[in-house]
């Protein structure tokens, strides 16, 4: 009798033993096919962005401003609670003021995929004070659009200071320079060019000035939250939700954890978003590479050996790649 139990234990354990090794063998296979799933969906909403751009573009003739359109309108940043005039707004502006004049691209391309939650919100804004309550309301709106399931920062919803996060950042060209003040955000020849680091006229860009073909120009690439969610907010600007490819502005992350300076310039490549140079390129949490939206509405995933020599053409809208002089400071 004593020999049946053991023999009964010794094939309780084989029984084990061989369901771990199963196990051992299926989790690699789950976790692939989970994150296939989440790269699918990941894509899926990559192009619904860019349905919404080229929604957009057939209204207005004319691409998204990746930021406010000028001076005389209101910048919303981490330094709303400024006086207005230093701001932006002028006591003598008339409100409700236009969507180009608050907010980034993602706000205004909003009205285009059935969003219409944020626009509404300021369009009720008609006063001064209103306009300044209205603000924090529309940035804690979480986009599930905007969210790339693969990025666990952005999926966390909302970042510790109470702002939707955001997966996606629109390319603004490859020309990016550091200038004299130590600034860059001034890239001007993609789809989306911010021409400067302070508030001024933005150029607008058509479709007919994408010279270099919709199908060979990004215009929206990939960049997870960073760790401690600061970086990815929907309704910022800049590190936010606009990156030049390769980057050049390192004015506001200059170093990693270790205080070693972030590489320079910021090419396609992988990363962790617990290190904070993880925020000065783009890259994504899918293996091997990331997802790119095109001028022609297509979702193409490429791998980080493009990050150097295709990519970064393709972040002009007329497929020029700057000499490499610019890279560095004037």
């Amino acid at each position: 009798m004593i020999r049946r139990h053991a023999f009964t234990l010794i094939e309780v354990l084989v029984v084990i033993a061989i369901v771990g090794l199963v196990m051992a063998l299926l989790l690699p296979a789950i976790q692939s096919s989970r994150e296939s799933s989440r790269r699918m969906a990941c894509s899926h909403k990559l192009r619904q962005i860019g349905v919404a751009i080229v929604g957009f573009h057939d209204s207005y003739r004319y691409y998204p401003l990746a930021k406010q359109a000028n001076r005389r309108v209101m910048a919303p940043s981490q330094f709303f609670f400024l006086p207005a005039q230093l701001i932006g707004v002028r006591w003598d502006d008339s409100f409700p003021l236009p969507l180009e004049a608050v907010g980034s691209w993602l706000l205004r391309v909003q009205p285009f995929m059935e969003e219409s939650s944020a626009p509404d919100m300021w369009r009720r804004a008609d006063t001064l004070d209103l306009v300044y309550a209205t603000h924090p309301q529309v940035s804690a709106l979480i986009v599930p659009g905007y969210i790339c399931p693969s990025d666990d920062q952005a999926s966390q919803g909302k970042n510790p200071w109470g702002y939707g996060m955001n997966s996606y950042l629109a390319v603004s060209g490859n020309n990016e320079f550091v200038d004299a003040s130590g600034h860059a955000s001034n890239a001007t020849n993609g789809g989306f060019p911010t021409l400067s680091w302070d508030a001024s006229p933005r150029p607008k860009v058509t479709m007919a000035k994408v010279t270099a073909g919709l199908s060979k120009v990004t215009l929206v690439g990939e960049r997870p939250a960073s760790s401690d969610r600061y970086f990815g907010r929907w309704n910022m600007t800049d590190f936010d939700t606009v990156m030049a490819n390769p980057n050049m502005e390192f004015s506001v992350i200059a170093t990693d954890a270790s205080g070693n300076p972030c590489p320079s310039p910021g090419y396609f490549r992988s990363d962790d978003p617990r290190n904070p140079c993880a925020a000065t390129h783009f890259w994504s949490m899918h293996p091997g590479g990331g997802l790119w939206l095109f001028g022609d509405g297509s979702v193409t995933f490429r791998d980080y050996s493009a990050a150097t020599t295709v990519l970064p053409e393709m972040a002009s809208i007329d497929g020029t790649v700057p000499p490499a002089d610019v890279y560095t400071t004037p």
